[in-house]
């Protein structure tokens, strides 16, 4: 494996976050037209702009050189308390993302690890994601189970 350096995103990466978040949108749903990405990259700056500072989302990034090849993020979530996650508080882990080149070398795992300590630092013991079939075995082996309620969706 490449020398590979592991850093947590801050405002200054706000451009990679976008870049890798619309690299992997693009890879999972396809191609889309200029204007449609146009304008999610506004919005995803904008996002990114707010949640990085106020440890609503919090990424890790990976770099080969100068290049980021890399990077994983995970909204931290508040919902009303529940029996076994009493104060509500969540993580959901998304935007995992590894240039094609750089894939099945622990990348992912490591960013996850990262990720997941992270989560823990800020009082958080639940996590959950949605996992493409090429993410599913990072996730079984990072101890991460199926989930039996089915998950319902409506877009207005």
């Amino acid at each position: 494996m490449k020398n590979i350096e592991y850093l947590r995103a801050t405002s200054e990466h706000l451009s990679v976050l976008v870049d890798t978040r619309v690299a992997f949108l693009s890879e999972y749903w396809g191609a889309q037209d200029e204007a449609i990405q146009q304008k999610l990259k506004e919005e995803l700056a904008a996002y990114f702009e707010k949640a990085i500072p106020d440890k609503t989302y919090v990424a890790w990034l990976a770099k080969d050189g100068d290049a980021y090849i890399a990077n994983g993020g995970m909204v931290i979530q508040q919902r009303p308390g529940s029996f076994r996650v009493s104060d509500g508080r969540s993580a959901y882990i998304m935007n995992m993302f590894t240039l094609p080149e750089y894939r099945k070398q622990g990348i992912a795992s490591t960013l996850l690890n990262h990720l997941i300590e992270d989560g823990k630092q800020l009082g958080i013991s639940f996590f959950e994601l949605h996992a493409t079939p090429d993410g599913q075995p990072v996730y079984i082996k990072q101890g991460f189970q199926l989930h039996k309620e089915p998950t319902y969706r409506k877009f207005v």
